[in-house]
């Protein structure tokens, strides 16, 4: 940037320096023009007499009126020499400055000068000149001071967020990045990146939470049927006992694979990764699928299955996982609920499902909704403990809210608004 200034600093001085002699030549040209026309209405002797005039009044410029021979006639003019004719300039000497000159020849020899000081138009370039530079330098001085400043911020945000990066990466998921406050581009990358760590501290806990899940909930059946094969190696083989210990084994198999496959599905649909492949999902036809489905399952269960469907509500989601979620809510509800279910599709859309059964107190809710979560009333029944979760995960993998809500007995509301 100095570089830059010197440069356009010297460029300038020959610029201004030109612009200002140009003006300086106009002025001296309009006075000489002046003595000129003196000279030509009153003569020699009427010019003599302006000039001597002028140069008494001690004007901003200096004349002279020369005889052919140099002999100084009229006015004041050191170093003048006759014969000049034109602009010329005249080097400084110990008595005077340098100077503009403009001379004319007059008949007879004569000669007339008329001159103006340099310095003030020197001094005047040099100060037009060395603007530049100064102006580069402290604007590089204030450059390199804000600079300054700027980096010891930076540096002492980066020093936070590298000590907030180590006790991450040592295992501490629940510490963020620091903000400033100032709201500026680094506070919100900053929240971008605290958003991102807040989806992998979810999905940690949640890892978590299956395998003690897992390991919790599957570990009875699992037991139960090694203690069953341990039982029957141990006595004597009979087909009709063998027959039935398989059969209770495959029962047993069936449940564990079927709480596997739950969970899966709920990882999936947690996981994000279906949003992916969302399509249009025609909601209308899926719901009275749905109904149909298990329309015949609450009628063999001494259930009645109403439906109230609206038409034409469709939204971008995955219909499988959907379908699922629908036939999970109706049959928690043929299996815990009452005699009396509602199938609700409602615009929104809203998908309920209301039975008039006991329902669910409202301190417990919540826990049915994670994953193997039974009231204790429900235990000696069968099922996995997953339907809700799945339910839940299926929600808010399509951006909506599941949640149980009193009504008739229980209403389980799949609130799917924001999915649209």
């Amino acid at each position: 940037m100095l570089l830059v200034s010197l440069l356009g600093s010297g460029w300038g001085w020959l610029r201004a320096e030109a612009a200002l002699r140009q003006q300086l030549d106009l002025v001296i040209a309009g006075e000489a023009e002046g003595f000129l026309r003196e000279y030509e209405e009153f003569g020699l002797l009427g010019l003599a007499a302006t000039v001597d005039a002028y140069a008494r009044r001690r004007g901003p410029l200096l004349v002279v009126l020369l005889a052919p021979d140099g002999r100084r006639v009229a006015g004041r003019l050191p170093g003048a020499q006759p014969g000049l004719r034109g602009f010329a300039v005249l080097p400084a000497t110990e008595d005077r400055p340098a100077l503009r000159v403009l001379g004319a020849r007059l008949t007879g020899g004569a000669s007339l000068m008329v001159a103006a000081d340099l310095t003030p138009v020197d001094r005047a370039a040099s100060a037009l000149a060395w603007t530049p530079p100064l102006a580069g330098g402290a604007a590089a001085l204030v450059a390199l001071l804000l600079g300054f400043i700027a980096a010891g911020r930076m540096e002492r945000r980066l020093a936070d967020s590298s000590d907030a990066a180590r006790a991450i990466v040592a295992g501490d998921l629940t510490r963020r990045l620091p903000l400033s406050g100032r709201n500026d581009e680094f506070d919100r990358l900053t929240e971008t990146f605290n958003a991102l760590l807040g989806r992998i501290e979810a999905l940690m806990v949640a890892q978590r939470q299956v395998t003690d899940d897992i390991a919790h909930d599957l570990r009875s059946p699992l037991s139960r049927l090694r203690q069953a094969l341990e039982g029957a190696l141990a006595r004597p083989r009979a087909a009709e006992a063998d027959n039935a210990m398989l059969e209770s084994a495959l029962v047993e198999l069936d449940s564990v694979l079927a709480s596997f496959a739950a969970l899966l599905r709920i990882a999936r649909a947690e996981s994000g990764v279906l949003a992916q492949g969302f399509s249009s999902v025609d909601l209308t036809a899926l719901v009275g699928d749905c109904a149909e489905i298990m329309g015949p399952v609450a009628e063999d269960s001494g259930r009645v299955l109403r439906s109230e469907i609206a038409p034409g509500l469709s939204l971008q989601g995955d219909a499988a996982l959907l379908r699922q979620a629908v036939i999970n809510l109706l049959d928690n509800a043929v299996l815990h609920g009452g005699q009396h279910i509602t199938l609700r599709l409602r615009p929104g859309p809203v998908i309920e499902v209301e039975d008039d059964g006991p329902g669910i107190p409202a301190d417990q809710r919540e826990a049915v909704m994670r994953r193997f979560g039974r009231l204790e009333r429900s235990r000696s029944t069968s099922g996995t403990g997953l339907g809700l979760a799945l339910v839940a995960a299926a929600a808010a993998a399509h951006g909506g809210v599941f949640s149980l809500e009193d009504g008739a007995g229980l209403l389980a509301r799949l609130d799917l608004t924001r999915a649209t």
